[in-house]
């Protein structure tokens, strides 16, 4: 099974589990953080792809300045915000089950890649609210698994599991939002 992130974390596994946690467990309310995060990954990825092995320094900076702009656009223009994160989660997401870590795109798996991001985007759009949650929980679930470095099928379990929770953290689902909806129902 391919990696569930098409590269590497810059910082390694403690920064992956990190912003991984913070995205899992409250991406919704800091979902400007989400946007940055994926700035920050989508610029580093790019770099290095492009820039080669020549200057880690420049695509570390190239990389922290397009997570602030995506900061920026998160917190001023929200809808295009989360339409761009929703973009670049679902073609980071497709480019890692097409085994596009390897840096090799081609032109069918490309189409493949920008047609998940489109629809992602329309999707993360369409439903504000429960995009970012989703959102978040994928971003941050496939973060922690990253960190891991677990066998391919507990990957995948794990990383299931942890969707799974996110979601359930950040919708309030579970036995504490059902007593405070009980009470308020009381008075």
């Amino acid at each position: 099974m391919p990696d569930i992130l098409p590269f590497d974390i810059p910082g390694g596994p403690a920064v992956a589990l990190l912003f991984g946690a913070a995205l899992l467990l409250a991406g919704r309310r800091i979902f400007w953080l989400v946007v940055g995060v994926f700035g920050f990954l989508f610029a580093y990825d790019m770099a290095q792809r492009y820039l080669g092995a020549r200057t880690e320094g420049l695509e570390l900076i190239i990389a922290l300045l397009a997570g602030v702009a995506g900061v920026f656009l998160a917190i001023f223009l929200q809808k295009v915000a989360i339409g761009l994160a929703g973009f670049l989660l679902g073609g980071y997401v497709a480019l890692g089950a097409l085994g596009g870590a390897n840096g090799t795109v081609t032109g069918p798996h490309l189409v493949i890649v920008l047609i998940a991001g489109v629809v992602c985007a329309i999707l993360a759009l369409w439903l504000f609210e429960t995009a970012l949650i989703l959102l978040s929980s994928l971003a941050g679930a496939a973060l922690i698994v990253e960190a891991l470095d677990l066998e391919p099928a507990a990957t995948l379990l794990a990383f299931a599991l942890l969707v799974v929770v996110g979601v359930a953290i950040q919708a309030g689902i579970g036995p504490r939002r059902r007593r405070r909806r009980l009470r308020a129902a009381d008075d």
